[in-house]
This record gives structure tokens, sequence and C-alpha cells, in this order.
């Protein structure tokens, strides 16, 4: 049977009478994606804060001239360095609630009694539906952040790329590695495979046209075979792709080649397989995000998209210790409402540009 997806500003429509749901409890959990390894994708910096330097030392340029003997001719060998300043941003969680929102649904059977009514605090509608879904909630947060975070964000009705109606305000913390990764892409052609059928002018033809006989495999050929060597050499080094993508090549690899590619969960929402020795991570959160947030109506915004380099060259920085802060849950006595908060810093910084290979 299939699961029905609730919103939350749905709960109204479950009621005790409607003989389906008798408990809160028996609310089923949608299928999300669980992201408990969410720093594979990421190196995290911790005490960083804004103006900060992340900065490297790059190679020595060449030595070894010709010649020998006394009385050599001493010369200078430059070593290469390298800087990029942290931005910091700021970001938080402000949440309210009042009991009488859940008068007349199956949420009435938990609240309090007497003049605790009010108080949400420590009742199974609490405990046992909201801090599980906000938790969730927040991972999902930080992988807008730092892949889809856009400090210029704009919806399409106003020249941007966020679909009209989801508020800009989610992605200004931060520049997301998509969008620094393609201002990379942009400064240095040779470092992008362009993917045509992102182009197309409908989303039936931007997820057809990637399927099609060939493409794939001339992507991914493409994309290894002008990243900079230095990438297959750096650790966890792979190909983390969209899920379109790395479906398109299974397809293709079985169609052209009679080759399975086998995929491996590593947890829900991300499965790696291997190609030509290089491991590939489909992750498909990514998909979801774009057909949510960059979804104009007609097409989508580079739907197809895939990045050859190693998490140890994607940084996330926080002032803290950790990327996701400690909960404030309280109730207040006077005005009797309910509220959840939190806040944070965060930011993203590509390493080194040359170590990055992209499709898009």
């Amino acid at each position: 049977m299939a699961k029905e997806r609730i919103e939350w500003d749905d709960l109204q429509s479950l009621t005790p009478d409607n003989r389906a749901i008798k408990s809160l409890k028996d609310l089923l959990v949608m299928t999300n994606f669980v992201d408990e390894d969410l720093e594979r994708f990421y190196t995290l910096r911790q005490n960083v804060h804004n103006g900060d330097k992340l900065g490297w030392v790059g190679t020595m340029e060449d030595v070894g001239w010709n010649g020998s003997g006394c009385n050599p001719t001493y010369k200078n060998a430059a070593i290469e360095f390298a800087e990029k300043e942290w931005s910091i941003g700021d970001w938080q969680i402000p949440l309210k609630w009042c009991y009488t929102d859940l008068i007349n649904t199956i949420a009435e059977y938990c609240l309090k009694t007497g003049t605790e009514i009010g108080d949400l605090t420590s009742t199974e509608y609490m405990d046992d539906i909201v801090l599980p879904a906000l938790d969730l909630a927040m991972k999902h947060m930080m992988w807008r952040f730092i892949w889809f975070g856009d400090k210029d964000a704009k919806n399409v009705s106003s020249s941007g790329q966020i679909t009209d109606g989801i508020n800009v305000d989610l992605f200004k913390t931060t520049n997301g590695f998509w969008k620094q990764l393609f201002a990379i892409g942009t400064a240095n052609e040779a470092q992008k495979t362009t993917i045509a059928a992102n182009s197309e002018t409908t989303m039936a033809l931007q997820l057809s046209k990637i399927k099609e006989s060939g493409v794939a495999i001339g992507i991914f050929d493409e994309l290894l075979e002008n990243a900079d060597s230095r990438i297959s050499l750096l650790d966890d080094a792979g190909i983390f792709c969209t899920k379109t993508l790395g479906d398109a090549l299974t397809r293709d690899l079985k169609r052209e080649y009679k080759l399975i590619l086998d995929w491996e969960q590593v947890f829900k929402g991300l499965d790696v397989a291997e190609y030509n020795g290089v491991p590939i991570y489909r992750v498909s959160i990514w998909d979801r995000f774009i057909r949510t947030y960059q979804n104009d109506g007609t097409k989508l915004n580079l739907p197809h998209r895939a990045m050859y380099g190693s998490p140890k060259q994607l940084f996330v920085g926080t002032p803290a210790n950790e990327l996701i802060s400690d909960l404030d849950i309280w109730f207040d006595r006077k005005d009797r409402m309910n509220y959840i908060y939190s806040t944070g810093k965060l930011g993203c910084l590509i390493g080194e540009d040359n170590l990055f290979q992209m499709a898009y």
C-alpha cells in the first residue's frame, strides 16, 4: 500500500472519529533522506570566524638545471601559496505553537488537562511528532545551505533560479558549493563538461534526452579524461552526481556494453558504484532539491549535475564545534504559547579550484 504524504498543516484532517488513526504513534513516518553521514560530503572546520583565511601551500616551481662544478649560479624557486577568505552567515529557526491548533484533531488526546492544557512540552505530540520531524528538517537545512546556498538568491519571477513561492531567505545564509563550482566552471571552461540535456526547453525533454544512447557514457568519460590527474590521488575522491545522471549511466552501460553497474546503498538516499575504477556516488537529495527549489514550472535548473573531486577540498566552517545547534524549547505561561528556537553560523569554501572537474 502506498504511503500518503501528510503535511503538518494537514493535521486537522486527521480527526479522532475518522476510524483511520487512533493514536499519534500510528502515524507513518514518511521516508526521508537519513543523512547521519552528512560529513561524507565535506570537511568541517571549527572555530572559524567571518574574515578568517583558509590558506594552503602548493608546489615549488621546477628545479634542476643543466650543469655542475664549482661556483654555481644560485636561483630563486618560488613556492605557490594561496588563500581564500571565509564568509560566515547566520541562520535561525524560530517556531511557535498554540494548543488550540490541535483541538478536534487526533493530537487533542495527548494534551495535558486543566490549567496546563496549553503546555505542549513533554507531550506525545512534541516528543514523538514535532522533535523527530524538526531533527530531519534541520539536517535538510544543512544540505540546502551547504550545496544550494546563494546569498543573492532570487525567485524565478525576479530573474533568479528559486521556484516562485519559495522563500529565498532559506538560501541566503551562505554561498553553497554548487554556486562556487559553477563559478569555477565559468572561469575555466576546461573544468566543465556541458550536459546538453540541461538546456532542453521542457522538463520532459531534459529527463528524456539524458537517457539517449551514449549520452551518459560520454559525459562520464569526458569528465574523467579532462580532470586534473591529481584528483585521483586525493583521499575519498570520487564522482558525486544526481540520481538522474547516475541512472542514465546505468542504463547506458547495460544497453551499449551489457554491463551491469551495481549500486550499493551506503545509507538511504546515497548509493555508490564504480566506473573505470572511480567511485560514483548517486545523491538523490540533490534531485529532490532541484525539483522543489529550482523549478520554473516548465523546466528545471540544471537537473543533471556531477562533481569529480574530494570532500577533503570542500570546507564547511563554523565558529562553534558543531553545525547543528541545540534547541531551546519552552512554554511561556504569560502568552500560553510554545516556542522552539535555534541559531548558528556557517560558511562554505572550495579549496583548490583546479582540483575539481564538473559536468552540468
